[in-house]
């Protein structure tokens, strides 16, 4: 799903704007035990209680697509006959009617998650008509013929507040206030069918993790009967990594730069397009940057191997995720420098003296530590001085 896609239904979760009928919930402790469930009608619900829970799936689909909102894709053999695939059709149509397919899913997430606390398990079911909109961008008044009914479920932990004092506004004064347990933003959740191209693809969902280093890949396994994309953050490490080790004394700065110049390009290419996704990059993509940068036959071959065992042999990589689209670092034991990654031109590695060195062109105004400073012309001064010292006394 696009970034567009995902806010489009993000918006839904207003209350004069949503949907949604039923509304089903369940309550578990510390040690995997259903304290309660139960199930509720959204629109019997006072405003803002509503509120409530619609900030929560708000929150939900809050994040970037192929970051903490990875997309999800079924195999045909998933969706003709697999279990975790029938589950989520059953609710879908059922629209939550069914409520041994409910249990079902509560007892799926139960099973598979490890949270730490007691957490709430939400789920909804929404109906989306599409609006059409014609080449102008105006939206048409005929309406549409897209009717997207989904399904949206997420977890959210129960925390205990500490005892405080509270004003009291009928009394005017203060009281004690006793420890209390609310409900915090989601860690986790999901959607079903994907959004995509604005109607429903059932191939597809969309799952999303709060935290970008453990995106809970147990659960996605248990919900979809699929593996998660590997999270960004260490997708760019491992990425690091294979690119060090498998080049070895051939990962020059040329080559990094090249590299990055590449997933960088991608980047900005979608910002100047937002209506298309930004297309992964493929280990061949990358192969014909290296050999460019004249890494040797020997190196290309370990870089192969080495990515096919990390990402797969047909697997491709967002680029949003490997590129320092804001800042590229220099770093060494005692120098740290930060240069805008589009201006990567202003820096060059060279060996003077016979040692690494950094060359940065300074461009405009130079400050230290906030001090405007001048760079004094070396050559001008040396022949200043040498003529200085002919002159005769």
């Amino acid at each position: 799903m696009l970034d567009k896609e995902i806010a489009e239904l993000r918006r839904r979760f207003r209350y004069e704007k949503n949907n949604i009928g039923a509304l089903c919930g369940c309550y578990v402790n510390e040690k995997k035990e259903i304290v309660t469930s139960f199930r509720q009608s959204m629109p019997m619900m006072g405003q803002e209680e509503a509120e409530r829970y619609l900030a929560l799936f708000r929150r939900t689909l809050t994040g970037k697509a192929g970051k903490n909102l990875l997309d999800v894709t079924f195999t045909n053999e998933q969706v003709t006959s697999g279990e975790e695939h029938k589950l989520l059709s059953t609710l879908r149509e059922s629209k939550l009617g069914d409520e041994e397919a409910v249990n079902a899913l509560f007892g799926k997430i139960i099973g598979a998650l490890e949270q730490e606390g007691n957490y709430l398990i939400l789920l909804a079911q929404d109906v989306y008509d599409v609006p059409s909109y014609g080449k102008d961008g105006a939206k048409r008044e005929d309406g549409s013929d897209t009717m997207f009914s989904y399904i949206l479920c997420c977890v959210c932990p129960v925390k205990l507040t500490k005892p405080s004092l509270r004003y009291d506004a009928f009394r005017s004064l203060f009281q004690s206030r006793e420890a209390d347990q609310i409900v915090a933003s989601p860690e986790v959740g999901f959607l079903f069918p994907a959004f995509d191209d604005r109607c429903a693809n059932l191939y597809g969902a969309l799952y999303a993790a709060k935290n970008l280093k453990d995106n809970r890949p147990e659960l996605a396994n248990a919900l979809f009967g699929t593996p998660l994309p590997m999270p960004a953050d260490e997708q760019k490490e491992t990425f690091r990594e294979l690119l060090a080790d498998a080049l070895e004394e051939e990962c020059s700065y040329d080559v990094v730069q090249a590299v990055q110049d590449t997933l960088l390009a991608r980047v900005l290419e979608q910002k100047e397009n937002p209506e298309e996704p930004v297309p992964p990059v493929t280990r061949e993509e990358l192969r014909e940057v290296l050999t460019s940068c004249g890494v040797s036959e020997e190196k290309l071959q370990r870089f192969d191997a080495q990515y096919e065992e990390a990402f797969g042999e047909k697997g491709t990589l967002p680029p949003q995720n490997l590129a320092e689209n804001s800042k590229t670092e220099f770093r060494t034991e005692d120098v740290l420098v930060r240069v805008d990654a589009s201006r990567s031109d202003l820096v060059q590695v060279k060996l003077l003296d016979g040692k690494p060195s950094l060359i940065i062109r300074a461009e405009g105004m130079l400050t230290v530590n906030g001090v405007p400073v001048a760079i004094r012309n070396e050559t001008k001064q040396t022949e200043h001085t040498e003529n200085k010292e002919n002159i005769p006394v």
